[in-house]
């Protein structure tokens, strides 16, 4: 029988490859943050400080949500629509749910859950929703967020050291911490009405976050970008990527094997969600398919359709 081990544990494995080589300049070098914002010591880094790109605002001008409230599911009736888009995460048995509608405003979430520390991560340009354990060494992080790209990906700085990370490889790409990861945790990019449905003791992040924003606005609408979901599976060495318009030729859970690991995948067509069950800790989340393609490109991209299914 399979479990889901990925949903109640830390997972101790990263994206792709192992950590990357750490360049330290001969001399400090200092990257913007905006007008009269505390610059980015890049000295240390593992990508070139070129493909460091600027995303907009500068340096918290998208502020981080820090232990925000929340409210009972039955108190979302009216506030929430079953279609609205959700960012799930069950864990020490509690569940939360992340509107997607409050996440384009903030991208950031310090939270916790079952008392422990949690950090919600959500990239609107990529579609990509993850969370982490920010414990590193026994030291809780906080983080915020830093205006800067890496690849049309949400860089994030964590406030002890103002290095940068990576939301897509959790790892550090500049600063004091270049080259360290960050544990992922199981989430789910689903619907509210699907969620709640499964979950229904779960809470819900309140729109009541103490900042003035139009939730009910989108503002990447008018941004023109292909907006292809699909599920990306790794064991921490081997990558593969399901596009969703893939995992709709499937009926009932598609078996699946990284290495000698297997796991199964269940995806909602209605919800537009995909889930892994493995007896082992495997690191999956959803994401566009052009951008998981652009940071993966070594990824195996799963057709059924001129593979035959597994």
């Amino acid at each position: 029988m399979l479990l889901l081990i990925s949903m109640i544990l830390p997972s101790a494995l990263a994206v792709g490859a192992g950590p990357q080589a750490v360049t330290t300049e001969p001399k400090q070098v200092l990257l913007s943050a905006g007008l009269i914002r505390k610059p980015f010591d890049v000295t240390c880094h593992v990508v070139p400080l070129s493909e460091i790109t600027e995303g907009g605002p500068a340096r918290d001008g998208i502020t981080a949500l820090v232990y925000p409230t929340f409210l009972a599911a039955h108190e979302a009736l009216g506030i929430l629509n079953d279609s609205d888009r959700v960012l799930g995460v069950f864990l020490y048995g509690v569940a939360k749910a992340y509107p997607v509608r409050i996440l384009n405003w903030h991208e950031l979430v310090n939270d916790e859950l079952g008392g422990r520390p949690i950090l919600v991560s959500w990239c609107p340009l990529c579609g990509s929703g993850m969370v982490y354990d920010p414990i590193i060494d026994g030291q809780r992080y906080s983080f915020g967020v830093s205006g800067k790209l890496y690849k049309s990906n949400l860089l994030f700085f964590d406030r002890q050291t103002d290095s940068l990370w990576s939301q897509l490889l959790c790892e550090a790409l500049t600063g004091p911490m270049a080259g360290m990861r960050l544990h992922t945790l199981a989430a789910e990019n689903t619907t509210w009405g699907a969620w709640k449905q499964s979950h229904p003791a779960t809470l819900v992040l309140s729109f009541a976050t103490g900042y003035q924003r139009n939730y009910k606005q989108d503002p990447y609408a008018r941004f023109r970008f292909p907006r292809r979901p699909a599920l990306l599976v790794s064991d921490g060495e081997h990558v593969r990527i399901y596009p969703f318009s893939e995992l709709d030729e499937v009926r009932g859970k598609l078996a699946g094997q990284l290495g000698a690991d297997p796991f199964r995948i269940s995806f909602d067509r209605r919800a537009k969600a995909a889930r892994v069950e493995s007896q082992v800790t495997i690191t999956y989340f959803v994401g566009f398919l052009d951008e998981l393609e652009a940071f993966f490109p070594l990824a195996e991209i799963i057709h059924f359709r001129r593979q035959g299914k597994e």
